[in-house]
């Protein structure tokens, strides 16, 4: 408060003195109070309205999750799709993928369903070429899902989480498909040593397992047309 302010406040409480106090005085003061009454005011407002865009912000960042979270799941079922996976695996009760090699493998050799051996064939394939160039994959997947969400550009938190998403899934559908090949290959495996004699005489017990391993490898790649997911 100024000092004329203060003085005016002097002579009010003064009693009889307060006649004394100048109309200039008491208006002053009260533009003083009603000054400090605008200030409160207009922080307030800023604080408000800072609050309420910090609001917005997030609102729309949790709309934005959530359209690239659906995008992003529909992109990880496609590229099931185009791997062959859907073909050969069943969903569980709870939600989980299931495969049943021994289902495809009879008499030592692949036994697959023309449809399921297509899909099968094509998939590895295709996910072989895919994962031969990781950072060309990462593009494409993060293209096609923003594309699917229709989102418009994204912030740096959202790229960022994005990328990491991304990332995520390809490694999982990755890590499917390099499953189905190798329970495949692993079942052929057990065929291949009640039938041990197919492969010629071979007395050492780990020379036999490794042809074993690479006779069975080579079955799936025969089959598929490419090499077995790394």
């Amino acid at each position: 408060m100024t000092q004329s302010g203060k003085k005016a406040l002097m002579k009010i409480a003064c009693g009889e003195k307060a006649a004394r106090a100048s109309v200039d005085d008491l208006q002053s003061l009260l533009l003083q109070i009603v000054f400090a009454l605008l200030m409160i005011f207009i922080i307030a407002y800023f604080i408000f309205v800072e609050e309420t865009k910090k609001e917005r912000a997030e609102q729309v960042l949790d709309l934005n999750r959530q359209k690239l979270v659906l995008a992003l799941e529909k992109t990880v079922e496609n590229h099931r799709i185009k791997y062959g996976l859907n073909a050969l695996m069943t969903q569980g009760t709870d939600g989980s993928r299931i495969f049943d090699a021994s289902s495809h493998v009879h008499g030592g050799a692949l036994s697959l369903a023309p449809a399921a051996a297509k899909a099968f064939s094509a998939g590895s394939a295709a996910a072989f070429q895919d994962y031969s160039d990781a950072e060309k994959l990462h593009e494409s997947w993060v293209k096609e899902v923003m594309e699917a969400a229709a989102v418009g550009e994204l912030g740096e938190e959202e790229k960022a989480w994005l990328n990491d998403a991304v990332a995520e899934r390809i490694e999982m559908v990755r890590l499917d498909t390099r499953g189905v090949q190798r329970a495949l290959a692993a079942r052929l495996q057990e065929s291949l040593i009640e039938s041990s004699s197919s492969l010629g005489t071979i007395e050492d017990a780990n020379a036999l397992a490794e042809a074993i391993k690479l006779k069975s490898l080579e079955m799936i790649k025969k089959e598929i047309g490419a090499e077995v997911l790394p």
